[in-house]
């Protein structure tokens, strides 16, 4: 790995585009831009227009170039976990090095044999993830590289979603003029962001990216998934009847779900909150009539919830977050929590810039790509770091020359004023 290394990271959502540029230094990840561009180009997780997708994400890179002052050429990719399927096998490598040594060439030979995997005519291996290495009788959780061995054995899980919906996305990134370093399942993304995996040796977690137009439930044991399913079903739904009652557009609906509603709300003020206008009639509603019109509209969207999830739910030892845009929404998590008689919290980042609930599967695939960069040789960047390191020292150099100047400026000034 270079000392310094720049990567972008894309999600295609429902209702927008979301791209992350950050820069790893010394292990640490610094985000140096992020944009969300509104696409109208797509129905739930399924693309309808390309060409709108297209023109979204090349206004995200347009954006994030004329920032960075130096083109994004290539970027991760997340992909939503439709129709997941998770394959675990075992392979065996006999290690031939001449010291017994396992090294990182024996374990990139088992990635490989795992990649070329048949697992169906309609469903790609997405990821693969080792969740346990043998070798002497001994397991380990991380790969033993250095331990010595005749023969190392590894579980494999192998992660899987729908062919076609891959290549829908894959096909309209490069129609969009970028390149694809890697591709990552949202739901193994937002595991790594999250540190799911660390958390659910031998308990269950359940993890509901709830987004506009569809959520994604994922259960996680012991430091794996176990199955994902994806509902068109999302929080689109509680802002139909602020349109309907309201008679606000769609997007402006929205938005005041996600910055004004409060779900777990119980007292008001019955001040105006929002105020508009409409045929020069001014119109205003209360925080009182934004939590009575969108109450039912939550609990009906937190009973369905109820309804797909009650096995697990049932289940002794069970905790769940909640992720996605649908996050934002305040008091989510109670609401949740009284439905379903868990415990349940919301995930935002903490990394800076990106702290936001539904920057999670950017961030996780950031660290997807580091934890596999040796296995896979990874040795990449998602702009081109000479004319960026360039772009940036002549920055600096401009920066100085302006302060030099300036320096110079008041020098002058306050010899005048003694003067007179």
């Amino acid at each position: 790995m270079t000392e310094k290394q720049i990567l972008a990271a894309l999600q295609i959502e429902s209702n927008e585009v979301r791209l992350v540029v950050g820069e790893f230094f010394n292990t640490r990840l610094n985000i140096l831009k992020r944009e969300c561009v509104p696409c109208k180009g797509m129905d739930g997780i399924r693309i309808v227009d390309q060409k709108a997708v297209a023109g979204a994400i090349r206004e995200a890179v347009n954006n994030i170039t004329a920032h960075l002052g130096v083109p994004v050429e290539s970027v991760l990719l997340a992909i939503p976990s439709y129709r997941f399927k998770r394959e675990t096998r075992t392979f065996s490598k006999v290690i031939e090095s001449g010291d017994r040594r396992v090294s990182i060439d024996d374990i990139r030979d088992i990635y490989q044999r795992a990649l070329s995997v048949n697992v169906g005519s309609d469903v790609e291996i997405i990821n693969v993830t080792s969740t346990s290495f043998r070798a002497n009788g001994i397991v380990y959780r991380r790969m033993p590289i250095g331990e010595m061995c005749d023969v190392l054995e590894a579980d494999v899980d192998l992660l899987c979603c729908d062919k076609m919906i891959t290549y829908d996305y894959a096909g309209v990134v490069e129609s969009a003029g970028l390149k694809i370093i890697d591709v990552y399942l949202d739901n193994y993304s937002l595991a790594k962001e999250a540190a799911l995996f660390e958390q659910t040796m031998r308990t269950y977690m359940l993890a509901i990216q709830l987004e506009k137009q569809h959520t994604l439930f994922t259960l996680i044991y012991d430091g794996r998934i176990v199955t994902s399913e994806n509902e068109n079903l999302g929080y689109e739904a509680l802002a139909k009847p602020i349109v309907e009652k309201f008679n606000l557009p769609e997007r402006h609906s929205t938005r005041l779900l996600l910055k004004y509603a409060e779900l777990d709300k119980t007292s008001f003020n019955d001040r105006p909150m929002h105020v508009w206008s409409i045929n020069q009639e001014q119109r205003s509603f209360t925080d009182r009539q934004l939590f009575e019109t969108v109450k039912d509209a939550a609990d009906s969207l937190a009973d369905d919830f109820m309804n797909m999830c009650g096995p697990i739910l049932n289940l002794s030892a069970v905790t769940v977050i909640v992720a996605g845009d649908g996050a934002d929404i305040a008091g989510i998590d109670k609401l949740f929590a009284r439905k379903f008689g868990k415990q349940v919290k919301c995930y935002y980042p903490e990394t800076l810039g990106v702290r936001s609930a539904k920057m999670a599967v950017c961030l996780g695939m950031f660290y997807a790509y580091i934890d596999q960069q040796e296995i896979h040789a990874y040795d990449t960047c998602s702009v081109n770091m000479e004319a960026y390191q360039k772009h940036i020292n002549e920055k600096v150099e401009s920066e100085v020359s302006e302060e030099g100047f300036t320096a110079r400026l008041k020098n002058m000034l306050f010899t005048n004023q003694k003067n007179s």
